[in-house]
């Protein structure tokens, strides 16, 4: 897999595209399963799926916002990307800031590297199995992490 680097870059470049929506005026839309979509859930999602293709081209990707035909497909996987472009479009919505983009590899049933980003408080998380965990404000260092 690519440095890290790549993919925080990715995961940050999805969050701002979130928060130049979120600076705005934004349209709600209805799913069948009557969650909301707004244009920053797909233009989050077309960033991601869009960057991944890029960087590792050979692993699948799959999102909320994927078509069910390729949520089908998934079941035979066994590495792939899962993301939630914007996980709390209620709270996006709502701008209290309580949102986050997500991605995580999964290698056999098991996510091995996950990064969450929060835009709207410019925090980001990530880890590795094997590696550890990492959390970083802004542009500050980032902070080794760990549960206690």
């Amino acid at each position: 897999m690519q440095n890290k680097t790549e993919f925080l870059q990715l995961v940050r470049e999805a969050g701002e595209q979130i928060m130049e929506i979120y600076s705005q005026d934004f349209e709600v839309n209805i799913k069948d399963d009557d969650s909301p979509l707004t244009q920053a859930d797909m233009a989050s999602h077309h960033c991601l799926v869009n960057g991944l293709a890029k960087l590792t081209p050979d692993i699948p990707v799959l999102s909320e916002e994927s078509d069910e035909a390729v949520k089908k497909e998934r079941l035979a996987w066994n590495r792939y990307w899962l993301i939630d472009p914007l996980d709390g479009t209620k709270e996006f919505i709502k701008k209290n800031g309580e949102f986050t983009v997500n991605l995580a590899l999964i290698e056999n049933g098991q996510a091995t590297f996950g990064v969450v980003f929060a835009p709207a408080l410019d925090v980001i998380y990530w880890g590795r199995v094997g590696e550890g965990a990492w959390t970083q404000q802004g542009e500050n260092d980032a902070v080794s992490i760990s549960v206690a």
